[in-house]
């Protein structure tokens, strides 16, 4: 957005400048955060092990555009659309279903953010994933209207188990 930003105001030394860090990131990404066993970008430890606690973050490589086409719908198909991890009526939990600390439901322990969902769905845009991020923009949707029409609430974070905010 910076590289697009510089262009437009014709800072043509400023482009090249972040657009080149674009890469550099996009390339350390691939090749550090990058799980090929478990098919999705992961948080890497400080002593070098990727973590098995996934969450809506491991899908925002596709935000950027630096996931390979073939990740990106690996991670998708595998994970994003998966009812055991990420999917189902309410969607995106901040970790995923089969994380341990998901039952608890506590704040970053399985809720519902809507900024989650909005950046996930921008990358699924970006990738020409249509029908997916049509699908889970009206999951969004149905989240927010049920809470809604029941009491008027528009709340931070929502049960991913029962779509309920404030609970």
């Amino acid at each position: 957005c910076l590289a697009e930003l510089a262009a437009l105001l014709g800072k043509k030394s400023d482009e090249r400048v972040y657009r080149a860090e674009h890469a550099r990131m996009g390339k350390l990404i691939n090749e550090l955060l990058w799980d090929e066993a478990n098919g999705l970008y992961c948080n890497r430890h400080w002593d070098g092990r990727l973590s098995t606690r996934w969450s809506p973050t491991s899908f925002f490589p596709m935000i950027a555009g630096i996931a390979p086409r073939e990740r990106a719908e690996r991670m998708v198909r595998e994970h994003l659309l998966n009812e055991r991890e990420f999917w189902g009526r309410w969607v995106i939990p901040s970790i995923a279903r089969t994380d341990p600390s998901y039952p608890h439901n506590d704040y970053w322990r399985g809720r519902i953010w809507g900024p989650f969902n909005f950046l996930v769905c921008e990358g699924l845009r970006r990738y020409r994933l249509d029908d997916v991020a049509a699908e889970l923009a009206g999951k969004s949707l149905d989240l927010f209207m049920t809470n809604w029409r029941r009491d008027g609430g528009v709340y931070e974070n929502y049960n991913a188990d029962t779509g309920v905010g404030g609970d």
